[in-house]
């Protein structure tokens, strides 16, 4: 990036913010950052610095890598849906269209959804294309800096013994995979059983000659959809909130029995059904109990002859055409100054990155929570903890990490999906709590009588959890729209209400 001339906001109600990254939650961390002043709060000025010639991040689709740069950002494939589905994608306070977005859709609408959003709430003339951030010095060229470039940018890859001594045939990550026709007619083996390996493997097998996927734990795989609902219908706000985890965990346990019969015993892992990231695709049980995919449980050993991978059990994959190693993603951000992350490179479990996490649910909403809470902070509507405060949290945050998920580099940063938020939100009065929502205003407000206030709270704490809930109430509240969204979702609409579309200016 070049240098700037830019000073920083002069007093305490004028601020300037530098947002690196224009992908999903670089752009709500802009949009929040002028809806400040908006609201009545600070006038906050921000400046949004991507790398790339457009918009989107991860989603903004790369077929192949740059020709001079020889960089590829982007990890989708032509064959990406989306695990989380529409009525629970998108940010709380613009819906995704009913009318043109079935229950799940495509990267490409994804995309298409983040250049309407920056539309709709008029960020590019904030944004600064093809200006990479090289580094943050310590300066006081702006107020605070926000680094929204994600982590699947840069692919991790182990030191797999033998691989460039002596295996001949093609070895890729993921990260690089776009589509299934070059593959056809090969034998391809898959290590990892993330959502990406899942993917790939049932892309490749109706054209490949064998597919092997290797997974040390084994995973768990859930369907798209649950006796006809989309699969998350059936974890919402009251069971992650009211019901306890092992008890909730059970109960979706059996409920899947049902529907989708004993998990394979060669993929059932040790550890309960949310310990991990869940994956998502429906057919995949289906081709491994057809033997399509053949499941191997084992780590890697290494790579012998032209052709051959060795398991750690002994099992040798022969004449292997293809190696695909769906193993994660670096998750270094070096433009930033080195005391900024904290972590324990002896220690995955106590690894801690600045903000970055994971949760089983959709980015969206929890994206555009963590910005609400660090432009809140920034705003001074809270302090965040600091110093004893903060080192005692953070303990006491790694302890519960390690009794609630496997341990993992993966799942050091996981956390959970509406409590995650609601915390986030709490400091700005926005977490949707049961006493907030029993509250006159919201049970007999704009939306008409207190049956349709009730049906509205069921709808909140029983159905599917509609992202439109953490702004029913706090800072940055948009009641009246929030429950018309709730009460169409709740209803099963294929499109807006009437007075959605008249909120949205649609």
């Amino acid at each position: 990036m070049e240098s700037t001339t830019i000073e920083p906001g002069k007093g305490d109600r004028e601020k300037r913010v530098a947002i690196i990254g224009a992908g999903l939650s670089g752009l709500v961390a802009c949009k929040e950052c002028l809806a400040e002043g908006q609201d009545g709060g600070v006038e906050i000025t921000a400046d949004v610095f991507e790398a790339r010639a457009e918009i989107g991040g991860q989603w903004a689709y790369q077929a192949e890598p740059d020709a001079a740069t020889g960089e590829l950002h982007s990890s989708i494939y032509d064959g990406v849906v989306l695990n989380s589905c529409r009525d629970t994608t998108g940010f709380s306070d613009f819906p995704v269209d009913p009318a043109r977005h079935g229950d799940y859709f495509t990267h490409w609408q994804m995309h298409q959804y983040l250049l309407e959003y920056a539309d709709h709430v008029n960020l590019h003339p904030h944004i600064r294309l093809s200006t990479k951030v090289l580094r943050c010095p310590q300066e006081r060229t702006y107020d605070a800096v926000i680094s929204a470039i994600g982590y699947n940018t840069i692919p991790l890859v182990p030191d797999f013994k033998g691989l460039k001594e002596s295996f001949r045939d093609e070895f890729l990550h993921g990260h690089y995979y776009r589509r299934p026709g070059r593959f056809g007619g090969k034998r391809v083996a898959i290590i990892g059983a993330g959502s990406s390996a899942i993917d790939i493997a049932c892309e490749l097998v109706p054209g490949c000659r064998e597919v092997h996927l290797v997974t040390r734990r084994g995973t768990w795989v859930l369907p798209r959809y649950c006796l006809g609902k989309p699969v998350e219908a059936w974890d919402n706000r009251a069971t992650q909130i009211w019901m306890p985890a092992r008890l909730s965990e059970w109960l979706q346990q059996k409920l899947l029995d049902v529907v989708q019969g004993p998990h394979p015993d060669e993929l059932k892992p040790e550890h309960r059904l949310m310990q991990q990231n869940p994956t998502i695709r429906s057919e995949f049980l289906e081709r491994v109990r057809t033997g399509l995919i053949k499941i191997h449980r084992a780590d890697v050993d290494g790579f012998e002859g032209d052709h051959a991978l060795v398991l750690s059990d002994g099992t040798r994959l022969e004449d292997l055409d293809v190696v695909i190693a769906c193993t994660g993603y670096s998750r270094d951000q070096p433009h930033l100054p080195a005391d900024v992350l904290r972590g324990n490179d002896d220690d995955d479990d106590d690894e801690l990155d600045g903000g970055i996490t994971n949760n089983p649910g959709p980015a969206p909403p929890a994206a555009e929570a963590a910005a609400r809470y660090v432009v809140g902070a920034i705003a001074g509507h809270h302090v965040p903890p600091s110093g004893a405060a903060l080192a005692a949290a953070i303990r006491s945050e790694q302890a519960w990490r390690r009794a609630a998920f496997v341990s993992s580099p993966r799942h050091a940063n996981t956390e959970t999906y509406v409590p995650y938020i609601d915390d986030l939100l709490a400091p700005l009065g926005a977490d949707p709590t049961l006493g907030r929502l029993l509250a006159p205003r919201l049970l007999l407000g704009n939306h008409g009588s207190l049956l349709t206030g009730l049906r509205g709270l069921g709808a909140v704490y029983f159905d599917v959890t509609s992202n439109a809930q953490w702004r029913l109430c706090g800072r940055g509240a948009k009641p009246e729209l929030a429950v018309e969204t709730i009460l169409r979702t709740a209803r099963r609409d294929k499109e807006f209400s009437k007075r959605e579309k008249e909120l949205l200016g649609l």
